[in-house]
């Protein structure tokens, strides 16, 4: 089968671009072919991506010349307005074309649509009703993200099957711990790791009150432990980048907020993580924390629960499997429960605990069930699929 991926795609760094890259990965091992467009141009795309999105222009004619060659069997787009930013609009125009010129099956992988719907309602709902309109078939990977497109979308029930997300997969090469010790001066401090973009739905302005809580309260706790803010703010392009300027305010907030608490001992903020350090990060953390306010799912929590690492996460993203196994929960937006839940990690896990063991990263039943959707979505009994979960 020829599918054909359209979203982000690496090296641009972005958790549904990974997930894409791995499924992909999986389906060429099965024997498929795989070709992406991505929404924006960017320096080092691998050979499989045909090109970007554009509503005019030499890069729509390459573009519209490539699928003509190349003729997929389907058409999978896997959609967030974070990822398609201002591009969302040629992504419209692009899927009206591929249906009027091929009629090929449309398949939307609906990330976090409630996620979006809350932060931008005006402008997520139409975006993402105007996607639905010309699409055959929608996957979703939880159930509260279902129950959001059948009742917000008007999307039937039957064209919504819900697939599992895989454990995530470390690309790059791997790092190696001691030398992000050396470089953070990290020494041999117990490290507790926040990972990914930084924005105001993680909740870092929680985790820093939790940590001044357990500087007032109970000192001792912290001594030899470093908290590790590994990231940056999401890279935004066009009128987006209003929500960039709303997200690097919110960084430069929490930095105050680090001073004004006199925690700058205690917390390393890095900046952004190159592929090559993210496999080190997770290897030589203690645990991952995730104070989040809002996710529907959480693509470092499955990071975490690849490497092995026990997680401290908020209820926002739902059960955490095996890794925080309810122990380790707090709910969102309450720094004194958080600060309790670190104290009850720091006071009873040591090096001795054993670590949950990795998880692995088995995509062959995820890639299998795709495929599953994308022949029904080609066929009349397309509006009859059923959960593969």
């Amino acid at each position: 089968m020829k599918i054909l991926f359209a979203g982000p795609y690496p090296p641009v760094r972005d958790g549904i671009g990974e997930f894409t890259w791995m499924l992909a990965q999986e389906l060429q091992r099965g024997g498929h072919e795989v070709r992406v467009v991505v929404p924006y141009p960017v320096p080092g795309l691998p050979a499989e991506v045909l090109g970007s999105l554009r509503t005019a222009g030499r890069e729509r004619a390459r573009l519209s010349r490539a699928l003509a060659g190349w003729n997929p069997d389907v058409v999978h787009v896997q959609f967030a307005i974070a990822g398609f930013g201002i591009r969302t609009i040629a992504l419209i125009r692009w899927l009206d074309r591929i249906r009027q010129d091929s009629g090929v099956p449309v398949v939307v992988t609906m990330h976090e649509p409630t996620r979006e719907s809350a932060s931008l309602p005006l402008l997520g709902r139409a975006a993402q009703r105007a996607i639905a309109s010309r699409s055959d078939h929608f996957i979703v990977h939880t159930p509260a993200a279902r129950s959001a497109v059948v009742a917000e979308l008007g999307i039937p029930a039957g064209k919504v099957s819900l697939t599992p997300l895989p454990d995530a997969r470390f690309r790059g090469g791997p790092a190696i711990g001691a030398d992000l010790r050396a470089r953070f001066g990290l020494a041999g401090a117990r490290v507790l790791l926040s990972f990914g973009f930084i924005h105001v739905d993680k909740g870092l302005d929680d985790l820093i009150d939790a940590l001044s809580i357990l500087r007032d309260s109970a000192p001792a706790v912290l001594d030899g432990v470093r908290v590790v803010i590994a990231g940056d703010v999401r890279p935004r392009h066009g009128a987006f980048r209003v929500m960039g300027a709303r997200d690097r305010r919110y960084l430069a907030g929490l930095i105050r907020r680090i001073g004004r608490g006199g925690l700058r001992d205690l917390i390393v903020i890095t900046g952004y993580v190159p592929d090559e350090d993210v496999a080190g990060w997770f290897g030589l953390a203690d645990a991952v924390v995730l104070p989040y306010r809002e996710a529907e799912q959480s693509g470092v929590e499955r990071l975490a629960r690849s490497a092995g690492v026990p997680v401290l996460a908020s209820s926002a993203i739902g059960p955490v499997e095996p890794a925080a196994a309810g122990r380790w929960r707090f709910p969102p937006r309450a720094p004194a429960r958080l600060a309790e839940t670190i104290r009850d990690f720091l006071t009873t896990a040591d090096a001795q605990t054993p670590r949950p063991e990795p998880a692995g990263s088995d995509l062959a039943p995820v890639a299998a069930a795709t495929l599953d959707l994308y022949r029904l979505a080609a066929g009349p009994e397309a509006a009859k699929v059923q959960d593969v979960s």
